[in-house]
């Protein structure tokens, strides 16, 4: 097995794809989470969620079984959760999404102003899927930049900082599937660089537990989808390779694995080996079981040698990419790409910001984007071309962040915006497949 993405002191490293001992493998470096098994067993109230929708009996509605199972959540006890013991997840508090939740933060208001080519409006409606046959497992990407080695602080307030991704992320996928995404103990960033005392081993078991705890409790043999960036993907490459790439019976449950914003790597012009020996990178429109994975850079910013921090791969081998509108089925641009018109961070105010005006919390923009896998001196990755000028009645979409670009993250920040409709098209896809 290629060793290079996981070494979990490479984890800590976190978004950045800096230099890493790449002969100490994640598997060897593992500790001790619960054995994961093909998820059917598990009579967890929360268990519900397998049979989201159904309605109840005795005449009862669909909307009073839903309310009958929703769990409280209530974080203002979760201050500080500690370094030490192993995170319960069977509380519903360590769930940011989970379908039997009240509140549930996949559930919150993901509409839309759609700006046309004419210059008109329309607004989108985001609305989840009522009966979804299938669940997706959301881990979030790096959002502790307070100088903090460790995230801790699970209440309301200290999860503020989690919900630009979540929503911008994870939560659109809930027209499609159920979400369910764990809290976890991540590693923090000061200066674009790992806070020393970080426990990255400590946030990957974390996210074991959580996915162990999912598999045993909640799914119920239902098929799902894995999704994460930056960190996210990190932590579910890992979990990946030590509990799911030798495992057959969850392979089989698995329809794809969305590892965007990470190092997932394969040997050159091959689509299986390198990060996993069991688990291929995508290839054709509705493959399943496979691994979608890129890292981004804007056309007129390609990445250069000695500052661009992803798309390289350990000699022989390239860094995955796979273009999402391709497993879609989608010759054309792409299809959505969604941004927030407000962002609570202002690490991540892109340069041009988006229209002031709106009543919506995110701005649609339909084909003016496109997409195509690049290999370019030793790099390879997903390059972005924005399709419109200035004099577009659109004006431009809100998508580069010069400052944080020229820290060698390319387009980091956009990966899934960009292509966020082909990406939840390529899991339709994938999940049709029987």
């Amino acid at each position: 097995m290629l060793k290079t993405a996981m070494r979990i002191g490479c984890v800590m490293l976190v978004a950045f794809a800096l230099a890493c001992d790449d002969d100490n493998g994640a598997k060897s470096g593992s500790t001790g989470s619960a054995a994961v098994a093909a998820g059917s067993g598990g009579s967890d109230a929360a268990g519900a969620a397998g049979a989201a929708g159904a309605a109840g009996t005795g005449g009862a509605s669909q909307a009073d079984a839903v309310k009958a199972r929703l769990r409280s959540v209530d974080r203002s006890r979760l201050a500080d959760v500690g370094l030490t013991d192993k995170l319960d997840y069977s509380e519903p508090e360590l769930w940011l999404c989970h379908p039997d939740n009240d509140p549930n933060a996949c559930a919150r208001n993901l509409d839309a102003t759609e700006l046309k080519p004419d210059g008109t409006r329309t607004v989108v409606h985001e609305k989840p899927a009522e009966d979804p046959a299938f669940d997706c497992f959301y881990v979030y990407p790096t959002v502790l930049l307070s100088g903090k080695a460790q995230m801790t602080d699970f209440t309301d307030d200290g999860l503020k900082i989690v919900f630009d991704p979540l929503l911008s992320q994870g939560a659109r996928f809930s027209r499609v599937c159920q979400i369910y995404a764990p809290l976890y103990r991540q590693t923090g960033l000061s200066g674009g660089m790992p806070v020393a005392g970080a426990d990255s081993e400590l946030a990957l078991q974390d996210v074991r537990d959580a996915f162990a705890y999912y598999l045993q409790h909640f799914n119920r043999g239902r098929k799902f989808v894995l999704i994460g960036h930056s960190q996210g993907t990190f932590m579910l490459t890992a979990m990946m390779q030590m509990d799911i790439d030798d495992n057959a019976a969850v392979r089989k449950q698995m329809i794809s694995a969305l590892l965007i914003g990470g190092r997932v790597a394969v040997p050159t012009g091959k689509q299986v080996g390198g990060t996993f020996q069991n688990i291929p990178t995508c290839s054709a429109a509705g493959q399943s079981g496979c691994v979608i994975a890129y890292v981004s850079y804007a056309a007129e910013a390609p990445p250069t040698t000695g500052k661009s921090l992803f798309g390289m791969a350990p000699e022989g081998n390239e860094a995955a990419c796979v273009d999402p509108a391709v497993i879609a089925g989608n010759p054309g641009p792409y299809q959505g790409s969604y941004f927030p018109v407000q962002v609570d961070n202002p690490s991540f105010n892109a340069d041009v910001p988006a229209p002031s005006d709106l009543n919506t919390p995110f701005v649609l923009y339909r084909d003016v984007f496109k997409g195509k896998c690049v290999t370019r001196e030793g790099f390879r990755y997903l390059e972005y071309s924005l399709l419109i000028d200035a004099n577009d009645p659109r004006g431009i979409p809100p998508w580069r962040h010069t400052a944080v670009d020229n820290l060698g993250f390319g387009t980091h920040l956009v990966d899934f915006h960009v292509t966020l409709d082909d990406l939840i098209g390529a899991v339709v896809k994938q999940a049709a497949k029987p």
